[in-house]
């Protein structure tokens, strides 16, 4: 995994860079897929890559916290236009088909980006029978992410969620 992709998974994950290391375990790859536990999740675990189109740091993962929910985040070096906190309407189009969602902004140093939650890990296991994710939000650029041969990285992300609550 390049240095930005695992500076952006600790900075995006946890809120003390310094605890990192600790909290978050590599556990294999998939697909081109990294595939991460992060114990401060409940653990949870998370798979990420860089789009290679643009450069943007994509994570799915689970929140385990509590009632077991997903999450998407995003993160770039480039100035992302939304402040931390600051709540986002965005459109996902996966193959044709159409989800709202609302993603809240998060500033980290030297990354800009954000997140949105999922209720239903169906929506996020169900990305792996699809061909490609648009997402959109008035005024920004549609970030695209080919989502062909993910199958293996969604396998081991259900595995490796399954493992955890042993």
């Amino acid at each position: 995994m390049h240095l930005f992709a695992r500076t952006a998974l600790a900075a995006a994950i946890l809120i003390v860079p310094c605890e990192a290391q600790d909290m978050i375990k590599k556990i294999g790859s998939a697909a081109g897929w990294d595939i991460f536990v992060n114990e401060k999740m409940g653990p949870g675990c998370v798979i990420a890559r860089q789009n290679p189109n643009d450069g943007a740091q994509l994570l799915i993962g689970i929140d385990a916290t509590a009632d077991l929910r997903g999450y998407m985040a995003i993160y770039t070096k480039k100035p992302a236009k939304i402040s931390q906190g600051e709540k986002l309407s965005v459109l996902f189009d996966v193959d044709g088909q159409q989800f709202t969602g609302v993603a809240t902004g998060q500033e980290m140093e030297g990354f800009d980006g954000a997140s949105v939650p999922f209720n239903n890990l169906d929506f996020i296991y169900d990305l792996a029978k699809k061909k490609k994710l648009t997402i959109s939000a008035k005024g920004r650029d549609p970030l695209v992410v080919d989502l062909t041969g993910t199958d293996a990285a969604f396998k081991a992300l259900r595995e490796c969620q399954a493992a955890q609550k042993k």
